[in-house]
């Protein structure tokens, strides 16, 4: 139960409260589980999922000119140290670790996909930025 004083944390323990009392006996291990669905250790990995979900469609469907460096390097650094953080609380968040994993390694890939591409056309690359009035081809 959240311990807070404000009108979202009275809501959510009415929402905790309802739901405690129809929860099956066999899911209440999971439950009551300091990392379960009564906790932000549970609900936080699980929405962050959908980051894998974007990277996996972005694996498929984007193609690799399109691919931000940026982004995808900052997803991947941000997979690499909550993975860390995860084994580092109490309590042990494998949940967390994984999705994490798994952001890590989508967004890795990404970046592979993106250097090999540049690898193969870096002679055929064009640049066109909207605030560059020239445009300019890759000489490297």
């Amino acid at each position: 139960m959240s311990k807070g004083t404000g009108p979202l944390s009275k809501i959510y323990n009415v929402v905790i409260f309802s739901i405690d009392k129809i929860v099956p006996g066999a899911a209440r291990p999971l439950w009551e589980a300091p990392a379960g669905p009564r906790t932000v250790f549970f609900w936080a990995p699980f929405f962050k999922w959908t980051l894998v979900m974007a990277g996996l469609s972005d694996l498929l469907n984007r193609p690799p000119q399109n691919v931000s460096l940026n982004q995808a390097g900052s997803l991947a650094a941000t997979g690499l140290i909550w993975s860390r953080y995860s084994v580092v609380i109490t309590p042990k968040n494998y949940n967390l670790l994984s999705v994490n994993v798994f952001v890590f390694l989508t967004q890795a890939y990404l970046i592979y996909k993106h250097l090999m591409w540049r690898k193969s056309n870096a002679k055929n690359a064009m640049y066109n930025h909207p605030y560059f009035p020239f445009w300019m081809e890759d000489d490297w």
